[in-house]
């Protein structure tokens, strides 16, 4: 689940809450505080907003060369529709509503502290399916009356090694990837069925531009990747003998994209076990 930090809570919540319809997740009035972490719920999936008392400037760039995070996506029944509503609310279009590669109709919007969200309609038609399995169940998930959380899609340097990391230490599973030969680029989605939601992991054929995170400094966006788990010990030691690091209090992947261990419930404030990753 991704973890986002806001500047300003309750303008935030007005867009997650009031506009996507999103609800405070068991256990929690969705309302936290000066520097209280709020979880909400979609249809039983989860996102986390950390308020930032004293924000670092982004270095994040809208271009998916950039290693790192790039955006969180929604799953919606009808992209024309919830794109009005948001638009609406005034935030801004990176993309406006489009028929995508895939068999999907998509739009990238950003969040009041500059997030990239996705409203994507429609079940990925894969030019390279990987379980057949996997792809039956995305499928016969029915289509959500109100806006649920999909994916994280991230960019990476070395694509097997992202791919090998993210399935020996988190137990992710590729559904399949699309590819298009004629892309200049060389530009590639593999998606991973990790845990109930997806994660996208782009790749290039071409060079890559650095990864903007900077451990200790706390940048409006979307903050890290929660790797959740019934077991959090269990997580770290299976994030720590994939290769993940710890570097100054965070914890990241091979490509330097921060994550947090987190309960089931969303709910932080998991250690790391003795002994555990450094860089």
């Amino acid at each position: 689940m991704p973890v986002l930090t806001v500047t300003d809570l309750p303008r935030s919540l007005d867009l997650y809450r009031g506009v996507l319809g999103l609800r405070p997740a068991p256990g929690g009035d969705g309302q936290g505080g000066a520097t209280a972490r709020v979880t909400l719920e979609s249809h039983g999936r989860r996102i986390v907003l950390e308020p930032v008392v004293d924000p670092g400037a982004s270095r994040w760039a809208g271009d998916d060369l950039q290693v790192g995070i790039r955006h969180v996506a929604f799953k919606v029944d009808s992209v024309d529709r919830w794109a009005d509503r948001v638009r609406e609310a005034g935030m801004r279009f990176t993309m406006e509503p489009r028929d995508a590669f895939g068999a999907v109709r998509i739009c990238f919007f950003l969040d009041p502290d500059g997030a990239q969200l996705e409203l994507v309609q429609g079940t990925v038609r894969y030019s390279h399916p990987g379980s057949e399995a996997l792809i039956d169940a995305e499928r016969a998930t029915p289509v959500p009356a109100t806006p649920r959380f999909d994916h994280v899609a991230i960019s990476v340097a070395d694509r097997e090694r992202a791919i090998g990391f993210y399935r020996s230490g988190a137990g992710a599973e590729v559904i399949g990837e699309l590819f298009d030969p004629t892309e200049p680029r060389g530009f590639r989605i593999t998606y991973l069925q990790a845990g109930p939601s997806v994660l996208e992991v782009f790749s290039f054929a071409v060079p890559t531009l650095p990864n903007p995170f900077t451990p200790g400094i706390a940048s409006p966006g979307v903050g890290r990747i929660g790797m959740a788990g019934a077991d959090p010990q269990a997580v770290w030691e299976g994030l720590r003998s994939a290769g993940a690091l710890m570097r100054e209090g965070s914890l990241f992947d091979p490509d330097g994209t921060p994550l947090e261990v987190l309960g089931p419930a969303g709910d932080g404030g998991a250690t790391p076990p003795e002994g555990g990753p450094t860089a």
